[in-house]
């Protein structure tokens, strides 16, 4: 029978403890992460007098990419309106009147944040001007 040393003994234990530790981390961050639950599509943030929307809205790609197209769907009580992205004074996307809609091309991410602007406004692209804001959804096909 063979005879450990007490030394070498306590050193084989602190091995196995360390690659069983090893182990269990290693497997645990190759464990495959829960899929994002299916949240219900944001809703627009406006003033009085002000309805806004996406059509689609949560939008999902026929391609399975990430990239959707809908259309911003609006009404208000000011005249003249514009569509900024991701600001007040973000990228013009089109003009308007108090009501209307525009069709975006495939190039809508999750989260892209639409906001309808009063034109007449000194400022139209300042936050005085924000009549209201929508960010659309992006999702995969379920």
């Amino acid at each position: 029978m063979l005879r450990l040393k007490p030394d070498v003994t306590k050193t084989a234990a602190c091995l196995l403890a360390c690659l069983t530790m090893t182990l269990a981390v290693t497997l645990a961050s190759c464990a495959k992460p829960a899929p994002d639950p299916v949240l219900p599509p944001p809703v627009a943030v406006t003033k009085p007098g002000t309805t806004l929307r996406a059509d689609p809205d949560p939008v999902v790609p026929d391609d399975g990419g990430s990239l959707g197209e809908t259309s911003i769907v609006w009404s208000t009580t000011a005249p003249h309106t514009e569509l900024h992205i991701n600001a007040p004074n973000g990228t013009l996307f089109g003009r308007g009147g108090a009501s209307g809609s525009a069709r975006t091309g495939k190039w809508v991410t999750d989260g892209m944040v639409f906001y309808l602007q009063d034109a007449d406004n000194p400022n139209p692209g300042s936050a005085e001007a924000t009549l209201g804001s929508l960010a659309v959804a992006v999702r995969e096909s379920l």
